[in-house]
């Protein structure tokens, strides 16, 4: 099994509709929206701001998130700091670790993409234990509250990039 992170300006047209075709369980959609939503926020303004990335599985479009910084950073967020959003692997395809793929790969990602970054951040819901945990055994650090959530608030994590 090959798996390589692409930009998603550089998918192919089918590759293209295999993001919009990734099935996210029902709770899924509620803590990250959907691949729609996430292509969607690549209209932002300053586009050098925001890119997207897919995870191709043998060059099938399995997972998707999108990358942050400077002026579209959320409010929990500053400085040198890049945000990763939305995070979401096909739910036929979970279970295999292809989420750990991805965030194992995206600190060189993010280093060659935006070298000025010095760290990482994400929030995560509070009650989406399995992700806290995943980001925990990688190395994020809880860094306090973000965001009002549906119970309590989100967590910020943080990776501090080498």
């Amino acid at each position: 099994m090959k798996s390589i992170l692409k930009k998603y300006q550089t998918l192919s047209a089918l590759q293209r509709q295999q993001v919009l075709d990734i099935e996210l369980l029902g709770e899924q959609k509620t803590l990250v929206g959907d691949a729609h939503g996430a292509v969607h926020a690549l209209t932002a303004r300053p586009a050098s701001d925001i890119q997207g990335y897919a995870l191709l599985i043998d060059d099938v479009a399995r997972g998707f998130f999108l990358l942050k910084r400077r002026s579209l950073l959320p409010r929990w967020a500053n400085g040198q700091t890049v945000t990763l959003h939305g995070l979401m692997i096909d739910r036929r395809y979970q279970g295999r670790g292809l989420g750990k793929t991805c965030l194992h790969q995206l600190p060189d990602l993010v280093r060659e993409l935006w070298p000025e970054a010095r760290q990482l951040m994400l929030a995560v819901d509070l009650g989406n234990t399995t992700a806290h945990a995943l980001y925990r055994s990688l190395g994020w650090q809880d860094y306090g509250d973000a965001d009002r959530a549906l119970v309590g608030f989100e967590r910020r994590m943080l990776l501090k990039l080498p």
